[in-house]
């Protein structure tokens, strides 16, 4: 196998914490909405569809949300369809706010990036139905500028471990995938999905996921794990590849 010439990250729960804290965020942030328009809701109902919502991209083949149909159909839930359209728009953007204002970065990890970016070339990919709350933060945490590439599963219309995902972000990196390590939490989404891809993979093993794909029979094995982000450079200069 060839040198790996190339780091590509996952974004929340690698970068970042993107757990339960993040997810009620969001909640807080549709309840307010709801709240504000007088209309009256099953906090359990709307939880449920959330995260009915999460899952969805892996139920069906890949396919991403869109946000603003996602953001519709819970309005919908508690309204009649004409009301639940003109609550699209102010759900969404409750819900790109709650998204800036609940994640942060550990200022180690920027440090961690900017010793990378001179040995490495670095790119993201991240699954999220909204690509402007991902670059947005980004910019906001001061991650956005390490990287050479950044795509958002919104943008492509497929998630990982969709393979057009992974191609995506590998044409905009003009990088071939045996010279990639993919580092992600998720074993389905990263692990599997970049080892499908000809890539090698980092399974990071930090952060509390929203979504849990266990280990199952003809798996792909990681290639590294990793108890904390902040071990990887450790890692990168023992590991030898085969």
């Amino acid at each position: 196998m060839p040198a790996i010439t190339t780091l590509l990250f996952d974004y929340g729960n690698t970068l970042i914490a993107f757990g339960p804290d993040q997810q009620d965020a969001q909640l807080r942030a549709m309840r307010g909405v709801l709240d504000d328009a007088g209309i009256r809701y099953d906090l359990e109902r709307l939880d449920q569809l959330r995260k009915e919502q999460v899952l969805r991209p892996y139920q069906r083949n890949g396919v991403e949300n869109d946000f603003r149909e996602a953001c519709r159909e819970v309005a919908a839930l508690f309204v009649e369809p004409a009301l639940a359209e003109q609550l699209a728009e102010p759900l969404m953007a409750a819900r790109r706010k709650a998204f800036l204002e609940s994640v942060s970065v550990d200022p180690a990890v920027l440090q961690l990036l900017e010793r990378l970016r001179g040995r490495y070339r670095l790119g993201l990919l991240s699954n999220y139905p909204c690509a402007p709350s991902i670059i947005d933060s980004l910019k906001h945490l001061g991650l956005h500028a390490y990287f050479d590439a950044v795509i958002v599963s919104a943008d492509v219309g497929f998630a990982k471990p969709h393979p057009r995902a992974y191609e995506a972000l590998l044409r905009a990196m003009r990088a071939e995938p045996r010279s990639c390590l993919y580092v992600g939490d998720n074993w389905l989404a990263d692990v599997q999905g970049a080892k499908r891809h000809g890539m090698r993979a980092a399974w990071l093993r930090e952060h509390v996921p929203y979504e849990t794909f266990e280990p199952a029979a003809g798996d792909h094995p990681a290639d590294l794990e990793l108890t904390r982000l902040l071990d990887l450079e450790a890692a990168l200069e023992t590991w030898i590849p085969v």
